[in-house]
């Protein structure tokens, strides 16, 4: 089918087209200039509107195979829709563990040529223990995009040592998770007066930054390239400064949640506001947006972690870490970022030039990969209307502005309600 979109402002900084409102045509899934003769099969009035590159998201528990409660693949790329996410970065805590090329091409195949893609993450190690290192070759050669143990770190210096090299000569990259669990233990919360306050035994600081400079000095000594997911902190924020002003290959992300919240948060016990890492200080917070500003923070994520209810409704010392917000990542980039060129960078063209994919440009006969967006439209998400299977947002219930209105990849097109 073809689409016509009258009068809508495009958001593209690479796009000569940048900034201006144009009315657009999609034919046969690929973008071109409307003309007055043109046909078309749906004519759309998107004036006041804008569309940019469809957003993809780094860190995702997809919960297929093994936790098909929790999520599976046909509700993440729903959940996905409704956030304008057309590709996903599925990490390996599957069950199985996604360390072998079958697994691979299992997830991409699941999802081939829909509108919704899923990358996969290969495990580092085998089942995530941290220990025996799993066939990275292969998993590249079958379309894995990185390699993480995520949602662990990798305890042992020489582990992660060998994956980086393992990696280094077919280009692959490492996602490093910063925080050295022997410091994390059974940490609930940021460590710091309201921690003490109120009685949860705390998180560090020192978790984060010696598991950055740990791994910056790996990759200082062996090449390669290294991405951190999901910073919390100021001093990795200057760490990471000083890294990329050495010269070495380092990227790293934040979290929606650690750019729109602080530990303060958690003082009333709400386990929705339990992560990992966890909220930290408004100091940290300043530095984060900082970091995104100076170019130290690559690109934006929302850690999309579901979970059932009887992980979250618990005290909160039992209660698992994580929030499941993959169908609000636009409105909740919108609110972190504030402004939506800087959400077409640092969730959508950031990302994939460092995963090193496919990346069109919104401009005359690409490839039609973007959403449409009214970052005017206000509304209330709420649970019973939740795309995802998991329910585990404190953003339900809570009013956001910005709203997907369609999705346009590979040849498709949906548009949410």
């Amino acid at each position: 089918m073809k689409y016509k979109l009258n009068k809508v402002e495009i958001i593209d900084p690479r796009s000569q087209w940048n900034r201006r409102v144009k009315d657009i045509l999609v034919d046969n899934g690929r973008i071109r200039l409307a003309k007055e003769e043109d046909k078309y099969d749906k004519e759309i009035d998107a004036q006041g509107t804008y569309i940019l590159p469809a957003l993809c998201e780094t860190y995702a528990s997809i919960g297929d195979p093994g936790y098909e409660y929790r999520e599976d693949i046909e509700s993440v790329s729903e959940a996905a829709l409704q956030g304008g996410v057309t590709a996903i970065c599925a990490i390996a805590d599957n069950q199985p563990v996604t360390q072998h090329k079958t697994q691979i091409d299992y997830l991409i195949n699941s999802t081939k040529d829909k509108i919704v893609e899923i990358w996969p993450i290969g495990a580092i190690t085998e089942q995530l223990k941290g220990e025996c290192p799993t066939e990275f070759l292969d998993m590249h050669h079958a379309g894995a995009v990185a390699f993480s143990d995520a949602p662990h770190a990798v305890k042992s210096s020489g582990v992660m040592m060998r994956a980086i090299q393992y990696a280094s000569p077919f280009g692959g990259l490492i996602y490093s998770i910063p925080y050295d669990e022997q410091l994390t233990f059974d940490g609930q919360i940021n460590e710091s007066v309201l921690s003490v306050t109120l009685g949860l035994s705390g998180i560090p600081h020192l978790a984060e930054s010696l598991q950055v400079y740990r791994d910056l000095r790996l990759l200082e000594y062996t090449g390669g390239k290294l991405h951190f997911s999901g910073i919390t902190t100021a001093d990795a924020v200057r760490q990471i400064k000083e890294a990329k002003t050495q010269g070495l290959n380092v990227t790293a992300s934040v979290y929606l949640h650690h750019l729109l919240l602080d530990e303060n948060a958690v003082s009333d016990f709400d386990t929705n506001y339990k992560v990992m890492p966890p909220l930290r200080t408004v100091k940290d917070q300043k530095a984060l947006k900082k970091g995104i500003a100076d170019g130290v923070i690559d690109i934006v994520s929302v850690q999309h972690i579901p979970l059932d209810t009887e992980s979250k409704r618990l005290e909160f010392e039992y209660a698992k870490p994580g929030m499941a917000n993959l169908e609000l990542a636009f409105p909740l980039a919108l609110k972190a970022l504030g402004d939506i060129e800087q959400v077409a960078t640092h969730y959508a063209i950031r990302v994939r030039e460092i995963l090193n994919k496919e990346n069109p440009v919104i401009e005359e006969g690409a490839k039609a990969d973007f959403i449409w967006v009214d970052t005017q439209a206000v509304y209330i998400p709420t649970v019973e209307n939740r795309k995802s299977k998991s329910a585990n947002s404190p953003f339900f219930g809570q009013e956001l502005k910005g709203k997907v209105k369609a999705v346009f990849n590979n040849q498709a097109v949906h548009f949410n309600e």
